[in-house]
Formats: structure tokens, C-alpha cells, sequence
């Protein structure tokens, strides 16, 4: 098998992967998400405590386009409230792959409760639970030294996960804190990975304004940290206009600067898109990044809540 420069960089790339560091020093990432506003339940468990409706949310990401071995994920979330009770249920589906040898396959139950604290204020506490498959055949990576590298030894395991968070609401801003693998484990059988996963903790937070009759604004920021990496911060600014259309853009700290849109195509459908202009060194060999979000919202309580419009 030939080996390009594509290649190279690849088996690289894969290697920072798994060797950010190696046993308590490494630091294995999840996947990131630029429409993160839209598709809270991926990063927050208490997330769906916010809308009294149904909510199916479909999203996929192709990360740097053109890169060898470039991630892409695919996630289905659905949520509902539990009849009249402040309590909601939701479910996960996830897929992440890393070129043609890493992939990771889960499903996550999540469950949420609310108070009312405060006059139109809420505060509500989720968790998240499942398990994932995890296959990495690096043996496949076409390196002459795979079959004999430890580090690049095939890796097949289930994968047991918890997670937590809290969010703090109204019907005009939101901030949350979360780790939505926070306990991430090898379990079972299997040929198991050695790296030590470290947990990300995610900060999120939003505020609705009124521009006028036709016009809101809506910052959003998200913060993530994990132990040894530098602190990630993505700030994002929309406008909705005529209650049916969000345009805006993000920044997100070295790594790119991205644009959003979303359409609201019937009062139970909306659509996103967003595209990411890399501005790391990744920028030279591959051409940014694309995702796209399908979100369907049906009411189960009579109404649509009024809290959802600080988020969809």
C-alpha cells in the first residue's frame, strides 16, 4: 500500500490521538459541535427539562473536508416530557468515525428534573447513561511498523458511560455546566484500550434580546476544559428574523471561524446549516468543516413552552 503525504499526516494525527501523554497524561477528545445551540442534549443532559414538547433531533458533521482521516458524527436525539410532571426522558444515538479505522457506535438514556426557583426561573438537574462500541484497527492504517507498535495495536471494547449537568432557565437566557462523560470506562471482554480517558467540562450559556417587533439577538458561548488542554472557547452571535430565520456566525478559539443558518420550515420543523473556515495550520490540507441539523418539535402538554424560545 502507498503511503502519501495525506497518509502521513494521518497516522499523525492518530497517534496524537491516542498519545496525548501516555497513561494519566493522556486525553482522548469527543466530538465538537458548532450548531451546539441547537442540539443541547448532546452536551447537557438537563438540557431537555427546558420544553414541554417532543423533540427528534438528526445531526451530522464532516469535519475538515479533504483531510485523510478526517472525523465525521452523526447523532440522534429524541426527548419528551414525562405526561404533566417536570421530569423528561430523552434518548442519544451516536456515531463517530475517524477515518477507516477508528470508529465508535453508542446509545445514552437521559433523564431530567425542574424547579421553578425563582419567578419564571428554573433550574433543572440530568443525567446520562449508556454504552458504546469501540473499534480502532490500526493495523489497517497501512504503516509499515503497525503490526509491531503497541501504541497501534487493534482495539475492540464496549464502553460503559455517566454523565451529569445542571441548567439554570427562563423563556430569556440559559447557563449550564456539564460532563456528559464525565465516568467513561472500558468494561466486559475484549482487547481494551490503555489510554486514560480525562472528562471534558462544558459550560454553556445564552441571552435573548428584542431588537424590535421582527428582530431578536442571541449570544451563545460554550466552554469546554479538559485536564492538560488548553481551554476551548467557541462565542457565537444569531439573529432571528421574523421568527423564522437565524443567521449568524462563531469563533471558537484555535481552530476556526464558523457561519450558522437556520430556517424555520414549518412551525414544527426547522433546518440548519452551518460551515467552518479552519484558521489552525489545519487550513493547508483540508477545506473546513460542514454540519447539518434536522429538528422536528411536537407539543405534548397543549403548547409549545415559551421557554424554547431562548433555544430553537
Amino acid at each position: 500500500m502507498q503511503i502519501t503525504s495525506k497518509r502521513i499526516i494521518f497516522l499523525w494525527f492518530a497517534f496524537i490521538l491516542l498519545n496525548v501523554g501516555v497513561g494519566s497524561a493522556n486525553a482522548q477528545q469527543k466530538a465538537m459541535f458548532t450548531q451546539y445551540m441547537f442540539n443541547g442534549l448532546a452536551i447537557n443532559p438537563a438540557y431537555s427539562a427546558i420544553d414541554e414538547s417532543l423533540n427528534i433531533t438528526a445531526l451530522a458533521r464532516q469535519q475538515w473536508v479533504g483531510f485523510t482521516g478526517a472525523p465525521n458524527t452523526q447523532t440522534l436525539s429524541i426527548h419528551s416530557p414525562i405526561k404533566s410532571s417536570n421530569t423528561s426522558m430523552g434518548v442519544i444515538l451516536m456515531r463517530d468515525q475517524i477515518g477507516e479505522v477508528i470508529s465508535e457506535n453508542g446509545a445514552f438514556a437521559t433523564l431530567a428534573h425542574r424547579v421553578q426557583i425563582a419567578d419564571g426561573t428554573f433550574l433543572s438537574l440530568g443525567v446520562n447513561g449508556g454504552i458504546s462500541s469501540y473499534i480502532g484497527e490500526y493495523s489497517l492504517t497501512g504503516s509499515t511498523t503497525a503490526s509491531t507498535d503497541p501504541v497501534f495495536s487493534d482495539q475492540n471494547s464496549k464502553r460503559g458511560n455517566f454523565g451529569a449537568g445542571l441548567m439554570l432557565f427562563s423563556d430569556k437566557f440559559y447557563a449550564g455546566i456539564s460532563s456528559p462523560f464525565f465516568y467513561y470506562r472500558d468494561i466486559g471482554g475484549g482487547s481494551s484500550s490503555q489510554t486514560a480517558y480525562k472528562p471534558h467540562y462544558l459550560m454553556q450559556g445564552g441571552y435573548l434580546v428584542s431588537l424590535g417587533p421582527d428582530v431578536k439577538f442571541k449570544p451563545n458561548v460554550l466552554v469546554k476544559y479538559v485536564s492538560g488542554s488548553p481551554v476551548q472557547i467557541d462565542v457565537n452571535a444569531n439573529f432571528l428574523l421574523k421568527e423564522t430565520l437565524w443567521l449568524g456566525g462563531s469563533l471558537r478559539s484555535k481552530d476556526s471561524f464558523d457561519i450558522v443558518a437556520e430556517v424555520q420550515v414549518t412551525p414544527n420543523i426547522q433546518l440548519g446549516y452551518s460551515y467552518d473556515f479552519t484558521t489552525s495550520k489545519l487550513a493547508r490540507v483540508e477545506k473546513g468543516s460542514h454540519e447539518i441539523v434536522l429538528n422536528f418539535r411536537f407539543a405534548t402538554k397543549g403548547s409549545l413552552s415559551s421557554f424554547a424560545q431562548c433555544y430553537f
